[in-house]
């Protein structure tokens, strides 16, 4: 278990030179699969960054942010309150259901509605609306909250909740939120540029970014899993319908951190075929015998025959056999032959579960 400091989840600035720490820096939003880092990389005032996948939760962590920081320059200045509406709608009414609100003179709702997950959506009230006169009007069950400070990004984490879930959990032609009156996302210009690699690029500690003073952007040790384990999470990820699923399936991971565990159970074989352990298992075994004849030494009962040590075998030097007894000759060839039938016996058997394998998947 990963213990929750706030160093396990920052992102280090290193020396690329040494290694040294020179600074830490908030690593939520630093983007986990970058477009071919390898190849590619953009550049601005100095600064070389990645290109973002825009798919990873740091990449929709980021645009949660933004998105944030729109509605804080847009509602900052409101005189009078404001309130979060939210209706646990199925995703087939949700846009049924807000249309129908918004033709309700009484509700005092902004113009536009937010998606939370699959299972419910948002609104900007200027009124404050009982959650049983709501639930009167749309028939779902209904949260109503008071936004606090304005001019905080905090104050929307709640709207802004649904960027967190998977683009692939949506659908396509599924927009996340509409709203009208927002000021124009914040757009800057870089240049991409193409560049060969000068040493391989690892997921888990490559550098996010670079300045021109060979400081490197390292994201944050929670991040350092197996393949095994992140290609799980992002199976996972795709199948959250709720920001809720989502910070539970993060969790889920931080804490399998280091112990190479799975984030689901893996699926049984199915009937009469072997499991992937199974499978481990044999080829693991045949490489153990494999080994063992390799370097087992020689028994002292098998003599090595008289043409390999010198003599004849009428030489009463050559160590003959007395009348009526099996020559050392003859006993080698024998232990030998049944040394080579029990081999033979147990490679057939093996063999023969891996072709009836074979068959029942063709």
């Amino acid at each position: 278990m990963v213990e929750s400091t706030a160093r396990a989840f920052a992102g280090t600035w290193r020396d690329e030179a040494t290694g040294e720490i020179r600074g830490y820096s908030f690593g939520g939003t630093i983007c986990w699969f970058p477009r071919k880092p390898w190849a590619l990389k953009i550049s601005r005032d100095g600064f070389d960054h990645v290109i973002r996948c825009g798919e990873c939760p740091g990449c929709l962590e980021f645009d949660r942010r933004r998105l944030a920081d729109r509605l804080v320059a847009r509602y900052r200045d409101e005189p009078c309150e404001l309130f979060i509406v939210e209706l646990q709608v199925p995703p087939d009414s949700q846009s049924r259901v807000s249309h129908a609100l918004h033709r309700r003179a009484g509700l005092g709702f902004e113009k536009g509605f937010f998606r939370i997950g699959l299972t419910k959506i948002a609104f900007i009230s200027r009124m404050k609306i009982s959650a049983l006169a709501l639930k009167t009007f749309s028939g779902t069950l209904a949260c109503v909250r008071r936004v606090g400070r304005k001019s905080r990004r905090r104050s929307w984490r709640r709207l802004t909740a649904g960027l967190l879930v998977s683009r692939d959990a949506y659908g396509e032609q599924v927009k996340r939120w509409y709203a009208r009156g927002l000021p124009p996302a914040e757009r800057e210009e870089w240049e991409v540029e193409r560049h060969a690699m000068q040493k391989p690029w690892r997921r888990g500690t490559g550098a996010r970014a670079r300045t021109g003073s060979e400081l490197v952007l390292v994201p944050p040790e929670v991040w350092q899993v197996s393949r095994t384990l992140r290609r799980d999470f992002f199976r996972a990820y795709a199948k959250c319908d709720s920001p809720e699923s989502s910070h539970a399936l993060v969790a889920n991971l931080v804490a399998a951190f280091g112990q190479g565990a799975r984030l689901s159970k893996p699926k049984p074989p199915a009937e009469g075929r072997l499991s992937p352990e199974q499978v481990q298992a044999g080829f693991r075994e045949i490489a153990r015998r494999m080994n063992t004849r390799s370097q087992a030494p020689a028994s002292a009962d098998l003599i090595p025959p008289t043409s390999e040590v010198g003599g004849y075998v009428s030489s009463e030097h050559s160590g003959a056999s007395p009348p009526g007894e099996k020559s050392a000759w003859e006993s080698y060839q024998e232990e030998k032959g049944r040394a080579l039938e029990r081999q033979r016996l147990k490679d057939q058997e093996l063999f023969q579960r891996f072709a009836k394998l074979g068959e029942k998947k063709r």
